[in-house]
């Protein structure tokens, strides 16, 4: 049995369905003896700031493992044991999600199958990846750019508030270059919401409209 705790790098606006997803895979997971320690949450902060927030809280709870939920992502039940489950095998495992109108993947793979990187939107991490990896764990200082088979990083020059992602990508490739290996949950999809419209201000009438989706129509070069 192990201990875990949950990690939201929230920037300020959890859905409700991602609340009600994770407390099913959590009372799954107590259920079959694994020790609960808490979820982290953290308001107000950008990208990487939020991330790196909410794993230092989450180490501080001394749980085994941490499992990343990111606000928009709707874990299936069943996702976190089965990610416990293949903990064996690996150092860190997802379930992927579709990102964006075209539905990308958020699990790269490089030739030989092993996967480069993966979103944190459902994923699950050993605490101890984290204690062996350099501060920053997360940044958007680097964008990578393919090169032949392979991915480089060059660093990355556009200003803070218009860089999208790429913490995730930092992450995993410094996982990667420890010596972890990354595992995917097969069979399992998360769903990826988004806001579509606020509700009505000033009003009990109305409430905010959003869009889920769990179909990946494209997977990454």
């Amino acid at each position: 049995m192990v201990s875990f705790a949950v990690l939201t790098p929230s920037r300020g606006l959890v859905h409700s369905r991602v609340v009600e997803a994770v407390m099913v895979n959590v009372a799954q997971a107590s259920g079959a003896g694994h020790e609960f320690r808490g979820w982290c949450l953290t308001h107000n902060l950008p990208i990487p700031d939020c991330d790196e927030k909410v794993t230092r809280r989450g180490l501080a709870t001394k749980a085994d493992l941490l499992w990343f939920v990111e606000e928009d992502t709707v874990p299936p039940p069943g996702a976190l044991l089965a990610s416990i489950a293949l903990l064996g095998q690996f150092d860190v495992v997802a379930v992927d999600y579709p990102v964006g109108s075209d539905a990308w993947a958020c699990i790269n793979r490089d030739e030989s199958g092993e996967i480069r990187w993966c979103g944190l939107g459902t994923t699950l991490i050993r605490s101890e990846v984290f204690k062996s990896l350099p501060r920053p764990w997360f940044s958007t200082d680097w964008a990578y750019m393919k090169r032949g088979r392979e991915y480089e990083p060059e660093r990355n020059t556009l200003a803070p508030e218009k860089r999208y992602g790429q913490q995730d990508i930092y992450f995993c490739m410094n996982v990667r270059s420890a010596g972890f290996r990354i595992g995917q949950v097969r069979g399992m999809t998360a769903e990826h919401g988004r806001l579509v419209s606020m509700g009505k201000s000033d009003s009990n009438i109305g409430w905010h409209t959003m869009a889920y989706s769990d179909r990946i129509l494209r997977q990454q070069p």
